[in-house]
């Protein structure tokens, strides 16, 4: 069997630094994307030597991404600081984060994180095409010819990555809509 090459640094930067941003922009605010996706290429940079397998790049360094944002939430939690609402974000109904309370925040960065870690409790396969479509924006064509999967396996494995998650989500997770009309979540029993 012949070793992949590691794929070169700048390469790397080139291809994921926006979607690394795009993604943490999306959960944390755009205030802190660019901390976080520094933070990911000094991580990726520093164990690129480390990386066994270059066909599961994306994956990798989604994995160091993840790591990155609940840190950089974390850090702002144990601040103390209120979290910015990103205007794109889907999850807000209505922009008004400014109103948000100390707990409020805590329960939606508790609610990310719990909702990270369903991800990454999906089976490889499932997880992979997952994240591709969800967190790198990719179509089921492009997933398939990066993954070398037929595009009928990448819709089934999403659809199947879709069911498994919000059936956790549903059967773990309490969601409500706060006064500000945000949409929360905690886990059930609280």
């Amino acid at each position: 069997m012949v070793e992949e090459p590691l794929p070169d640094f700048s390469r790397i930067y080139e291809a994921y630094h926006g979607k690394v941003r795009a993604y943490a922009s999306r959960l944390i605010g755009a205030g802190e994307a660019d901390d976080v996706a520094q933070e990911v290429f000094i991580r990726v940079r520093r164990s690129l030597e480390t990386l066994t397998e270059p066909s599961k790049l994306g994956s990798w360094i989604w994995a160091i991404t993840v790591n990155a944002v609940r840190d950089a939430a974390r850090k702002r939690t144990s601040r103390g600081e209120k979290e910015v609402a990103n205007p794109s974000d889907p999850l807000v109904l209505i922009r008004d984060a400014a109103a948000r309370t100390p707990e409020e925040t805590a329960i939606r960065t508790e609610m990310v994180d719990c909702y990270l870690d369903y991800v990454r409790q999906l089976p490889t396969g499932y997880r992979e095409v997952y994240v591709l479509a969800e967190f790198e924006d990719l179509s089921n064509e492009e997933i398939a010819r990066r993954l070398s999967l037929s595009l009928g396996t990448v819709k089934i494995r999403l659809h199947r990555a879709r069911g498994r998650l919000f059936a956790e989500l549903r059967r773990n997770c309490a969601c409500y809509v706060n006064e500000q009309g945000e949409l929360m979540g905690a886990p059930k029993g609280r």
